[in-house]
Order: structure tokens, then C-alpha cells, then sequence
């Protein structure tokens, strides 16, 4: 006789049916009384059990609960879909920026914050529609966004102008910064290069104080890209075209060498992927960066 019992969906898959943050999900069962949150893990309640949940055991993933593959046309779920929330992430998409980097948006303008547990909402970011959230596996919080916060012009001047910051900028006529001889960072640094404006721009956006054209310690006139005084830490940027900038900087290469200065070195390649690399190169220095 066939089986006409319903096919079961664990919340992950559920949560992708709707299109909604997987953690959101949970939160929204939590908030409805169908599950609870135990050291080890959720648990249904008889609310949740009412709706067509149930426990699964499996080798890999230990107890988890699924649901009827229908309960996405639930009313409380749909009211859910039709109030959805974003991610970072999600917001990153149409500029082409990475969850860090939006994040780090976001954080300039005072809608969240890191704290111990990770990004923290804050009074402006709860006034702008964001829900704070906890990663149920690692503890971690993060924060999700309305829909329509895409729409806010104040996100996206600043979302546009990292991204094109970060942007080549060779394909495109539009570049922002085409046939600029001087770039302005955003925390008001002038730069002689859209490499340097690339790196003192996401030093800004991490958080980490930075000194631009700092005179090196040392009898002849000499200077770093970049210092950061925190760290002790200079960061040089090998973009230079001409023989005598280029002559200074092997200059500076072997003065740090003789003192034995901690030097990160930021070569044309590296720029593509700036983001990647500055993160990489900051925590084998032992700093950590969000």
C-alpha cells in the first residue's frame, strides 16, 4: 500500500523554501512556542508537535526535528515570507561586496556594532528594522535586515562607494575616481594613488588607527605608506611606476630589515583581493580583524 504520509523537511531545508535566514526561523518557532532552546540543542513542545514536527536521529548530525514539507503555506509562516529579512550577505550581492565588508558598512554607520559574541544591533540599527540573532551551532550574533533597507540611500552611497573603491575600475566609465591625481579617504587622508586610498580605506573600515606617510626612525628622510601605531606595524604599498620611487622604496625594504620592523607588503596583485589578503596578513601578525 502506498504511503501517504507526509514528506518531512528538516528546518535548514524549510527555511530555504521560504527564503529566510535559517536562525530567523528558529527564533520565529521559538517566538511561536513550537520548539525551546536546550544546552544541547532545540526541542519541540506540544505546539510544535501539534504542527507536524518530529525528532530524527542520525549518525552524523545526532537528534534534529523536521517538519511537514507543507507547513511553508502555514499563515504564520507566510506573514513570515512576506516580512523577510536579509543578510549581509545578501545585501553584499548587488554591489559585489563580502559580508565582512558590508558589515563593516554598516558598523561606520553606527547600526551595529562587534562586540564579544560578534556583530551587535544597535539603537540606530533597530530604528532601521535589523534583528539581532544568535548562530545556533557557534554562539555567534549577527544581524538580519528588511528587505527594503536596500533602499535606504544613505546604505547605498556608502555601499557604492567602498565598491567602487575596491573596483578596478579599467572596464567600467564610470569609474568615480577616474583622472584623479589626489584621493580622499573617507576618514579625510589624502592620497597620491587609488592603491593607497584601496588599503587606508579598509584600514578605516576594520577599525584599526593608521598613520599615512609616517616618517620613519631613522636619520634621512624617509616614509612609510602606513603605520599602525597599535601594532607597531608599517604596511607598504608596492604600486610605484618610477625608478626613484622605487629606488626609496628598496630603501625602506632594508631599513626595516636592519631594524626589524614588522612590515606588511601590499603588491599590485594583491588588490583584487585586498580584503583576503590584508585579513591574512593581519592575523599571522597576531591581530585579529572583523
Amino acid at each position: 500500500m502506498e504511503d501517504k504520509s507526509p514528506q518531512k523537511i528538516s528546518t535548514s531545508a524549510l527555511a530555504k523554501v521560504l527564503e529566510v535566514p535559517v536562525q530567523q526561523l528558529f527564533s520565529t518557532f521559538k517566538d511561536y512556542g513550537w520548539i525551546r532552546k536546550l544546552d544541547e540543542g532545540w526541542a519541540l513542545s506540544a505546539k510544535g508537535e501539534f504542527e507536524g514536527g518530529e525528532y530524527v536521529h542520525s549518525k552524523r548530525y545526532g537528534r534534529y526535528i523536521v517538519w511537514p514539507e507543507e507547513l511553508a503555506q502555514h499563515p504564520l509562516l507566510q506573514a513570515l515570507e512576506d516580512n523577510r529579512h536579509i543578510s549581509a550577505t545578501a545585501i553584499g550581492k548587488t554591489s559585489g561586496l563580502n559580508t565582512r565588508e558590508v558589515n563593516r558598512v554598516l558598523a561606520e554607520l553606527g547600526w551595529i556594532k562587534h562586540g564579544f559574541q560578534g556583530w551587535e544591533l544597535t539603537s540606530l540599527g533597530e530604528q532601521r528594522g535589523g534583528i539581532q540573532l544568535e548562530n545556533d551551532s557557534s554562539g555567534t550574533f549577527y544581524v538580519v535586515w528588511p528587505q527594503d533597507i536596500q533602499a535606504e540611500s544613505v546604505l547605498n552611497k556608502q555601499l557604492l562607494f567602498s565598491a567602487e573603491i575596491y573596483s578596478e575600475g579599467a572596464s567600467s566609465g564610470d569609474d568615480l575616481f577616474a583622472g584623479q591625481s589626489q584621493y580622499q579617504s573617507v576618514d579625510g587622508h589624502q592620497h597620491g594613488s587609488k592603491a593607497q586610498l584601496q588599503i587606508c580605506h579598509w584600514l578605516y573600515m576594520a577599525g584599526l588607527a593608521h598613520a599615512c606617510q609616517r616618517r620613519l626612525p631613522v636619520d634621512e628622510d624617509l616614509f612609510a605608506d602606513f603605520y599602525l601605531p597599535g601594532q607597531q606595524l608599517y604596511i607598504e604599498c608596492w604600486d610605484d611606476h618610477d625608478s626613484s620611487g622605487l629606488a626609496q622604496r628598496m630603501k625602506r625594504k632594508d631599513i626595516y630589515q636592519q631594524l626589524g620592523f614588522a612590515v606588511i607588503d601590499i603588491e599590485k596583485e594583491d588588490l583584487n583581493q585586498l580584503d583576503e589578503v590584508l585579513t591574512r596578513q593581519f592575523r599571522k601578525q597576531g591581530v585579529r580583524v572583523y
